[in-house]
């Protein structure tokens, strides 16, 4: 029996991130359906008169949606409808690479209202993230006969963006939020356990991020020899251990129909949110759970 052992990694990096997705990745995509599954980052950059990236959106298309993760303009450019542009920029970028669907999340202190305006409907919230706010989780389904690609002065799509542009409109929007949360200190803090094997490889683990008082789950994958050990319940422990240490409220998390949608409630947590056709006939089910402070 191959020998398997939980390690934590006190300074993650991309590195660790990719081998766990990759492994993730590798169970994962024979299981989505019969389609090719290519994955995609999409980058709407919004540049100030140097040139500089101070605002836009970031996006990634997996397993035929697109996930809009960031979007913010620049105080100074507000009122010229450069949200509104960026949203049909990136859904008709979307129907070109034969997306069912876009889905985002805000917080009550954002846009929901906006969003909503703009055909996307609530199918999940959180409360208290942070308090006395809430995240809210939209999606929209789109008509692949909608309307073509949209250009603008303002915005200039990047071809094969890298992380330095994802990390400069994350930037733009941290400042927005953390000044309309106030005075408080938000942390953002990863956390990384790997699960190695005899040769010390890295064969899965967990990957998550705390901020806002939540830790979010990005990764999570057992090896299928390794299963059946409690790995996986083992990894959720130290991650909750983790989250409470950093007082966090609760972790959250999602998985496909093909991933482990029944195996997160024995665990104490509860789905908040569904999206269908995820891909094809599948299914993407969003968990979380508040934690005791015991």
């Amino acid at each position: 029996m191959t020998e398997y052992r939980i390690t934590d990694v006190p300074q993650p990096s991309r590195l660790h991130f990719r081998a766990i997705e990759d492994a993730l990745i590798a169970f994962s995509d024979p299981r989505a359906g019969a389609g090719d599954w290519p994955d995609r980052a999409l980058c709407l950059a919004i540049p100030d008169a140097e040139g500089k990236t101070v605002g836009g959106l970031w996006g990634r298309f997996y397993y035929d949606w697109l996930f809009i993760e960031l979007i913010c303009v620049p105080e100074d450019r507000r009122g010229e409808k450069l949200g509104s542009v960026l949203l049909s920029m990136a859904e008709a970028q979307a129907r070109e690479w034969g997306a069912v669907g876009v889905w985002l999340d805000t917080f009550s202190f954002q846009a929901r209202g906006f969003y909503e305006k703009k055909g996307y409907r609530l199918f999940g919230e959180i409360k208290d993230f942070p308090p006395p706010h809430k995240r809210f989780y939209l999606s929209k389904l789109l008509d692949p006969t909608g309307p073509a690609r949209v250009v603008h002065p303002a915005i200039r799509p990047i071809d094969n963006p890298g992380p330095e542009e994802r990390e400069a409109i994350g930037h733009a929007l941290n400042l927005f939020n953390d000044a309309a949360l106030g005075g408080d200190p938000w942390p953002d803090e990863t956390l990384c356990f790997t699960i190695t094997d005899a040769t010390g490889g890295i064969a899965g683990g967990l990957w998550g991020r705390s901020y806002y008082r939540w830790l979010h789950i990005d990764l999570l994958f057992v090896p299928e020899k390794a299963r059946g050990r409690g790995l996986g319940t083992e990894l959720l422990r130290r991650a909750e251990d983790v989250a409470r240490s950093r007082d966090c409220i609760g972790v959250w998390l999602d998985t496909f129909s093909f991933q482990a949608p029944d195996y997160y409630p024995r665990h104490g947590y509860t789905p908040f949110g569904r999206l269908e056709a995820y891909p094809d006939e599948q299914s993407r089910t969003f968990f979380a759970k508040r934690l005791d402070r015991g």
